[in-house]
């Protein structure tokens, strides 16, 4: 629970400062976009490792299994895309994003690279928010049934 708490916390914060926090110097902008990586990488990333690893765990000292039951296998697909989307492109976003606002204040908005990292930023954030609320969804409702790689 810890894990998905932190997880799903963590993205809706980032939801959040995005929507919520429109800063008007670069002093705030740089510190808009730290914020955001600080998040990720410790808030979100923690919670997204940490389901990986109690669900393996759970997977393997319960009668759930790794791959006996449809559900399942979505969480897996997903919890894993995600934390590998994270590392490859959602981090690099933001270390783009506080590098340019470091560098250049609030002039970094009216650069093409940092305005389309911070919209492929935003876009993931609400995807990743949305695929939450999907695994708990999945999570409470179970609703596939069996594979035929059970025994």
């Amino acid at each position: 629970m810890l894990s998905a708490c932190l997880w799903g916390g963590g993205a809706l914060s980032l939801v959040l400062l995005h929507c919520l926090f429109s800063p008007a110097a670069g002093e705030a902008l740089y510190g808009r976009d730290i914020c955001l990586k600080i998040v990720d990488q410790y808030v979100v990333t923690a919670g997204a490792l940490g389901c990986l690893c109690t669900g393996f765990i759970f997977a393997w000292k319960s009668s759930w299994g790794f791959f006996r039951f449809k559900w399942i296998i979505t969480k897996w697909v997903i919890n894993i895309g995600f934390i590998l989307f994270g590392f490859a492109f959602y981090m690099p976003w933001l270390d783009h994003m506080s590098k340019l606002s470091g560098n250049t204040g609030i002039l970094a908005q009216q650069t093409p690279e940092y305005l389309r990292s911070q919209l492929f930023n935003e876009i993931s954030a609400f995807a990743v928010f949305g695929c939450l609320l999907f695994l708990v969804w999945v999570s409470v409702f179970k609703p596939w049934g069996k594979t035929n790689l059970h025994r």
